[in-house]
């Protein structure tokens, strides 16, 4: 009797550490859904730092363009600030 008694003690103990165990395991503020959450964000984060890494060198190569080439500039001005040279008429059509 004293023998099964400390039997289910220790079973209902063991059974008791284990559902806590997996109850952090899981849910804890360090448990593997919080870790998966966390790779996901990372994962996210990483693919926009690649584009804005692709961005950055497209500006980089449109300023070189800029400074180094006049007909660069000339686009750049004609078209993005519709400016003109003296005596030239824009014609739109409807």
């Amino acid at each position: 009797m004293k023998n099964s008694v400390f039997v289910l003690l220790v079973s209902s103990a063991l059974v008791a550490e284990l559902i806590f165990f997996g109850y952090f395991y899981f849910f804890g503020a360090h448990g593997y859904k919080k870790i998966k959450e966390l790779s996901e964000l990372q994962e996210n984060i990483q693919l926009s730092v690649a584009d804005m890494q692709r961005q950055v060198m497209e500006l980089e190569k449109k300023l070189y363009d800029f400074k180094t080439y006049p007909y660069y500039k000339e686009k750049i001005i004609r078209e993005q600030l519709q400016m003109l040279r003296e005596n030239e008429v824009i014609y739109k059509q409807p």
